[in-house]
């Protein structure tokens, strides 16, 4: 492990997973954390995890990003005492509570998300996973498939300036770069001690729209189309032969 990104979600984790990736990183970010350390990762949220164990879970990766990591940044840093932290946070608390609110509607509006996801053994890990997560980053309310969950903005907005002031606080000082995209290479790579690459400087998730790509994408997603196809093809057999009986 080499590099930790305290930042909460929606300070520009995904953009921030993408530089780090053409840097040449092995970058775990939130679909990576999930879908190869889901059990591990829900251990550490729902009942905290030694040190090893962490050291064990991301021993062969460079890089993470986004949750859960972030709120496990100490925890993974007692592992990993030389990496680099990197720190990000939005101009204001408002402006990270209106992007954080618009990926929560981006979630709730896509029906595969929403309706589709838990109908299959991986759709509703998923979201038992996600529910742990926001418990324990927000105190959000658990996700149903027929309930609109409540988000409670102005404890939303608390809990990410306590995140902030305590990075702030316990962050080692030469380890850690508070770093926005505006700044480009530059900054970033001399902190990681690497060249500065010939490519432009990545944008991600403008307006929380990775969404839609996340959905058709990912290698979860991709699972739960292959188990829901499955489930849809068994129904149709067994309706089939309940109506062969039927009109026997």
């Amino acid at each position: 492990m080499k590099v930790i990104m305290t930042g909460m979600s929606k300070t520009g984790t995904k953009t921030m997973c993408s530089a780090l990736r053409i840097l040449g990183y092995k970058v775990y970010d939130f679909e990576e954390q999930f879908w190869y350390l889901g059990p591990e990762f829900l251990k550490a949220v729902n009942e905290g995890c030694t040190t090893e164990e962490i050291r064990e879970m991301l021993q062969d990766v460079d890089a993470v990003t986004d949750m859960p990591a972030c709120i496990l940044w100490e925890e993974i840093l007692r592992a990993f005492p030389d990496a680099k932290l990197i720190h990000m946070e939005r101009k204001s608390e408002d402006d990270w509570a209106k992007s954080w609110n618009k990926q929560i509607d981006a979630i709730r509006s896509n029906f595969t998300a929403r309706c589709i996801v838990p109908l299959t053994p991986t759709g509703r890990y998923l979201r038992n996973y996600t529910n742990a997560l926001g418990r324990a980053g927000f105190s959000l309310q658990t996700f149903y498939p027929w309930k609109q969950p409540s988000v409670n903005l102005p404890f939303c907005k608390l809990r990410y300036r306590e995140h902030n002031s305590h990075v702030r606080l316990a962050a080692p000082k030469g380890q850690i770069i508070y770093f926005q995209h505006s700044d480009g290479w530059e900054p970033l790579c001399k902190f990681l001690g690497v060249p500065v690459p010939s490519v432009p400087y990545p944008h991600r998730n403008k307006g929380g729209e990775i969404i839609d790509e996340f959905v058709e994408e990912s290698e979860m997603f991709k699972q739960i189309k292959k188990e829901i196809t499955f489930l849809a093809t068994i129904a149709f057999l067994l309706i089939g032969v309940g109506l062969y009986y039927f009109f026997r």
